[in-house]
């Protein structure tokens, strides 16, 4: 038999990153970009190091960045830091939301977000695969009108050596609107 190797099995072989910082992968952006015309600016509210941000900007879409900690990002993203998401009463001139949120806020960074939009927007939150589907975010649902599986992502924490195994956990890009989807969630593979 085979001894297990850390990373499989859905286990981590690192702590736990304090502020939940896993950087996202620029081909899980390039996939969202193939299937969901952004409008712009974009508001990336939990900005990181910057992987959304730099991945956009390449494709030429205008980002506002923010995040609550300092991550020590380049400087020439221009990450905002000390910006608590959860406490913006706007979107400061932006149209549409592109997130990783931090794991153990998900949800509330989801709702906010689509309480922050304005008619017409888009939020894209890139999310574990099931978590749409607890009953307790079954009002959330009626938002998303379209699914990108992302599959399995490595999203690891900074300075995290990386040990050669693949991603342990399946994602999606949840696009949302404000307005209600008609006729229900569209599914793609990314």
């Amino acid at each position: 038999m085979r001894p297990t190797v850390a990373g499989q099995q859905g286990r981590m072989d690192h702590p736990r990153h304090p502020a939940d910082l896993y950087e996202t992968p620029s081909e899980a952006v390039e996939m969202l970009l193939r299937h969901v015309p952004l409008q712009g600016p974009v508001l990336e509210p939990s900005a990181g190091r910057g992987a959304i941000v730099a991945a956009l900007r390449r494709q030429g879409v205008q980002v506002r960045a923010l995040d609550l900690y300092d991550h020590a990002a380049e400087p020439a993203l221009g990450i905002e830091t000390g910006v608590d998401f959860l406490s913006m009463t706007s979107m400061s001139g932006c149209c549409s939301i592109v997130m990783n949120p931090p794991f153990k806020d998900a949800e509330a960074h989801v709702r906010h977000a689509l309480d922050l939009l304005s008619d017409g927007g888009t939020l894209a939150a890139l999310l574990r695969l099931n978590w749409i589907a607890a009953k307790g975010r079954a009002d959330v649902l009626k938002h998303c009108h379209t699914e990108i599986i992302a599959g399995r992502l490595k999203m690891l924490p900074p300075d995290a050596r990386d040990r050669g195994h693949s991603g342990t956990t399946d994602f999606s890009w949840f696009i949302m609107s404000r307005e209600a989807a008609v006729k229900g969630t569209r599914g793609v593979r990314g």
